[in-house]
């Protein structure tokens, strides 16, 4: 039996701001959509269930947290749980747990990368407000798999420095506010 999955598989990441725009991006996202999406915070989110709660008041997407072993599904949305590093095996979640001595650092980069190289072209990355330039090395990897990548307009991001710095240098497929980003992901899919 083949488990190999043939629809777009969705990362998005986002740090400081993000969340509010992550759920505008899900409150105005048609569907169906096709795709399954993968939610990667750079947060420290210690109340797993605060999310998930959230996120299912705004969005048609199934919403659950990533466990060992499932392969992503069309129009469900997974998180990427605390203190957990993303990674795939024959495109089947696989958490990785950091170590205690190991700082929890770029997670959207290690996200996106395993994204890119288990679903190649199929692979989208979406950057959201957020800090720093966690992101950028993910999105080279996406964009290297020829997969396709969105960042959030700078100027709407209640926190600019990741999303400009994939733009400063990088050249993302679409950068545009989260309202827009969600409207036209369906249509690139």
């Amino acid at each position: 039996m083949d488990k190999s999955t043939s629809y777009p598989i969705v990362g998005i990441g986002f740090s400081a701001g993000g969340i509010e725009a992550l759920l505008t991006f899900l409150t105005h996202l048609p569907k169906p959509t096709g795709a399954s999406f993968v939610i990667i915070s750079q947060l420290s989110i210690d109340d797993k269930s605060l999310l998930d709660k959230m996120l299912k008041r705004c969005t048609h997407l199934h919403i659950s947290w990533i466990n060992n072993g499932i392969i992503p599904k069309p129009e469900r949305s997974y998180l990427l749980p605390p203190g957990q590093q993303l990674d795939f095996k024959d495109q089947a979640f696989l958490l990785k747990p950091f170590l205690s001595q190991q700082k929890i650092t770029r997670m959207i980069d290690r996200g996106f990368t395993a994204l890119a190289y288990a679903f190649q072209r199929r692979a989208i990355g979406i950057v959201l407000s957020g800090t720093g330039k966690d992101g950028l090395l993910g999105v080279k990897a996406i964009e290297k798999q020829g997969g396709i990548v969105f960042v959030q307009h700078p100027e709407t991001a209640l926190f600019q420095s990741m999303p400009a710095s994939i733009i400063a240098d990088n050249h993302p497929d679409m950068v545009a506010t989260p309202e827009e980003l969600a409207e036209i992901l369906p249509r690139m899919l």
